[in-house]
């Protein structure tokens, strides 16, 4: 989906936005491009959209070079920027029907995407009457229509209340799964992130420390790790998980148990449970969450 092959972007004659920066984002992935502030995210969402040339290296989303492509990879992508600017007088339904027009798609098309983010009751008002989080909702809007494969957020929970950046974070990860969009998250608030992402980038002052599932780095760099349990017999498989050193935390749910492990045995706890579903007593295992925080402290001090 998203490839970046040695990437680097210069401004002038010394600012280095990226520096050799390779990674890859998979389709169908919630992801998280992870970093301070200044650290090449955002410029790393404009090669993606083909707005900025490679310095260096090659860029490729879909399979073409955006900045050669822009037409086609532009037609694919819905975009968030940052700091978005809305005509502040105008009509929710008004401004979402001008981007469709942009888009070339039916008025439909905004019926069915302001139902998806929750916003159809509010076509009528003006946008300057509407809340921070309503607002991103109307931004979340506008970059889904045409149906992108693609979506990319930069800080989608900027400047908003914990509580609505609560209701944002579930609504893209819902819409995530019902659409089957990949979407890539830009932010440097990584605990956020951390319910709801299954793959991540880390970028440092330009350059990629580690990227890949997150199940898989937690297991590289051995950070705790949960894993989401549905069963049978849910208090007894839980009495047997906790007489076990390396289960750090358990918690029980309508459905089965959650457990937070050591990830030196992460082996060995998958084999106990692939033991537990041949009895009969346990229907799937999941990774649900890493600690993010702590998987930035480790990439760190590597770096």
């Amino acid at each position: 989906m998203i490839i970046f092959n040695n990437v680097s972007k210069v401004f002038g004659e010394s600012v280095r936005a990226l520096d050799n920066a390779s990674f890859e984002i998979p389709s169908g992935v919630l992801a998280g491009l992870l970093g301070p502030n200044g650290s090449g995210k955002t410029t790393s969402f404009k090669l993606v959209l083909g707005l900025l040339k490679p310095s260096s290296g090659r860029v490729e989303v879909f399979g073409l070079d955006p900045w050669v492509s822009e037409v086609e990879v532009r037609r694919r992508v819905g975009f968030l920027p940052e700091k978005p600017v809305y005509p502040m007088d105008v009509s929710v339904e008004r401004f979402l029907i001008h981007i469709a027009k942009l888009r070339r798609v039916s008025k439909q098309e905004v019926y069915r995407i302001t139902k998806l983010v929750n916003i159809a009751h509010l076509l009528d008002k003006k946008i300057s009457a509407l809340s921070r989080g309503f607002i991103q909702r109307v931004g979340i809007a506008q970059a889904l229509i045409g149906e992108p494969d693609l979506l990319l957020l930069d800080e989608p929970t900027a400047n908003l209340d914990p509580l609505a950046r609560v209701e944002i974070l579930n609504l893209v990860k819902a819409l995530q799964k019902d659409l089957g969009v990949t979407v890539v998250i830009a932010t440097h608030i990584l605990p956020e992130l951390q319910p709801i992402v299954e793959y991540v980038v880390f970028i440092s002052r330009g350059r990629i420390t580690d990227y890949g599932y997150l199940e898989d780095l937690s297991r590289k760099y051995l950070v705790e790790t949960t894993y989401k349990i549905r069963c049978f017999g849910i208090r007894r498989l839980a009495k047997i998980l906790i007489d076990y050193d390396f289960v750090k935390a358990i918690e029980v749910t309508d459905t089965g148990i959650n457990v937070r492990i050591d990830a030196r045995y992460v082996d060995e706890f998958l084999k106990i449970m692939e033991d537990a579903r041949r009895a009969g007593y346990v229907f799937s295992v999941s990774h649900l969450t890493s600690s993010l925080g702590d998987l930035y402290a480790r990439l760190a001090s590597k770096s």
